[in-house]
């Protein structure tokens, strides 16, 4: 079965979540478990060992054994038949308007069967907010099938059930994000969501305590090309800003704290030691979409952690 399936519980037990027969066969033919009182195909099964020796790539693939791929941002994970929509039938015979009429009816009516119950048209929902905010994102597809998978767990758990979709979605993208590395901020994310941090953020929470195992922390360092494309700094200020941070994470003064105010922070400390005054406090901190103040405050941070006189810093005169 495929993680995250909404059918995984159900073939575990052995009852069709359709029409609650316990007959569950197994097709060895097609490598599928279905029900044989309603046909609904609960998962497939795949055979990793070689059944043949291959001696090029064309007789290769014509042997073939496997079917498409399963997809979480399908709803049915792609295990449902599609009706093609070509002129011809199977045996390649022409269709006459009435048969072409009837097979549009008939496309029509399975395109509408292939969601039932609440649970599947949930997961059709979220999966459209998923994949915008991955889109308004520019996230790598394995990110957007990682958080497809996240919110199937936590519709199963039960979390979703009187709670926003969109919601529990953009934090089911958050929560792919961190566990990927991939470098995009809760408050990026809320805002491509269209919703209040704080919101996607109470979401996230549940999310993290259903996870078996532990979200990784965040590493600052990740965000730091970000920000340095914005500001186009030297190599030599974002190396050293590189050597910052994993002096402050050497001694876990990083945790608990908005990474990009601890990039921003840290770039501003590269820059003061290497002489660079290219950019004011003002601008590294909207190329980091923090406040003046929040820079400063981590600067000062940073100078007592490195054990470095920390000087005044003022807000820096309007012209």
């Amino acid at each position: 079965m495929y993680e995250g399936s909404n059918y995984e519980g159900a073939l575990q037990r052995g009852v069709c979540p359709n029409c609650g027969s316990t007959e569950i066969v197994l097709d060895e033919d097609e490598g599928e478990y279905h029900c044989k009182r309603c046909g609904l195909v609960l998962g497939k099964v795949y055979s990793l060992g070689p059944e043949w020796r291959n001696f090029g790539d064309e007789e290769s693939e014509q042997r073939d054994r496997a079917g498409s791929p399963l997809s979480p941002l399908i709803h049915d994970l792609g295990l449902t038949t599609s009706l093609d929509a070509g002129p011809k039938s199977a045996s390649g015979r022409d269709l006459s308007e009435d048969e072409k009429s009837r097979a549009v009816r008939l496309r029509v009516w399975q395109q509408r069967s292939r969601v039932y119950g609440a649970s599947e048209r949930n997961v059709v929902i979220a999966n459209r907010y998923i994949t915008h905010i991955a889109d308004q994102l520019d996230l790598p597809r394995n990110v957007v099938m990682r958080a497809a998978i996240i919110y199937r767990k936590a519709l199963e758990k039960g979390l979703v059930r009187g709670r926003p979709i969109n919601s529990m979605a953009a934090a089911a993208v958050y929560a792919a994000c961190r566990s990927s590395e991939v470098p995009r901020t809760l408050k990026e994310v809320a805002a491509k969501a269209g919703l209040r941090k704080k919101e996607v953020a109470r979401s996230y929470r549940m999310i993290v305590g259903m996870a078996e195992s532990k979200m990784p922390l965040v590493n600052p360092i990740i965000y730091i090309s970000k920000v340095a494309s914005k500001m186009k700094v030297p190599p030599a200020v974002e190396a050293e800003t590189i050597k910052i941070l994993k002096e402050a994470m050497g001694k876990r003064a990083t945790s608990g704290k908005d990474p990009m105010g601890l990039v921003a922070a840290a770039m501003y400390m590269a820059a003061q030691r290497l002489g660079v005054n290219t950019f004011t406090q003002k601008q590294i901190a909207e190329a980091a979409n923090v406040t003046e103040v929040t820079v400063r405050n981590r600067y000062k941070g940073l100078k007592e952690l490195l054990g470095e006189p920390a000087p005044a810093i003022v807000a820096e005169a309007k012209p």
